[in-house]
């Protein structure tokens, strides 16, 4: 839908600084339909990883992908120290693995989860698509940190439905 005024359309005063709410953002956040995806990658020889939406593909010229991870998560810190991390778009059958990556403690995750290692980084077995990557770039934004990383390694499972987050609540894609 596109709103057409009658006035001209002036930007905020300088110096305003209102945004809106933080319950109401989060709120509209909700109505973007996201993969969910695990992000893994290595504490030493030990697999670590966390839930995340806010990930994305930036260019294909190289291949590289964006994931934005609280500045405190335990698996960002991992991911400095290995320089690498790896993207699992979680599938329909294994949407347990979201809650489990999201809420149980770190060490936790992984156990009893099928997952095989591939240049430096663990991914998930029976994953939608998995996309092992090389960090190029940290960058800090407010209570968050964007990883960029390039693509050095994909796997594809062709069959797979992935587990689509939407509305607060998980679902699954249609025809």
């Amino acid at each position: 839908m596109t709103a057409i005024t009658e006035d001209a359309v002036a930007g905020p005063p300088p110096g305003d600084t209102r945004t809106v709410a933080p319950e109401a953002f989060r709120e509209a956040m909700t109505r973007f339909a996201s993969s969910v995806t695990v992000v893994t990658a290595y504490d030493g020889s030990a697999p670590v990883g966390c839930t995340a939406t806010a990930v994305f593909s930036l260019t294909d010229r190289p291949p590289t992908m964006l994931v934005s991870l609280a500045s405190a998560s335990s698996t960002l810190g991992h991911i400095h120290t290995a320089g690498r991390f790896a993207v699992n778009v979680v599938p329909w059958r294994l949407r347990e693995l979201a809650e489990r990556f999201a809420v149980l403690p770190s060490a936790q995750r992984f156990d009893g989860v099928a997952h095989t290692g591939r240049l430096g980084v663990p991914l998930l077995s029976g994953a939608v698509t998995a996309v092992a990557c090389r960090v190029t770039r940290y960058v800090p934004l407010a209570d968050h940190t964007l990883v960029v990383g390039e693509a050095v390694h994909i796997e594809t499972d062709e069959t797979g439905e992935p587990l689509v987050h939407y509305a607060r609540r998980q679902t699954r894609t249609e025809d």
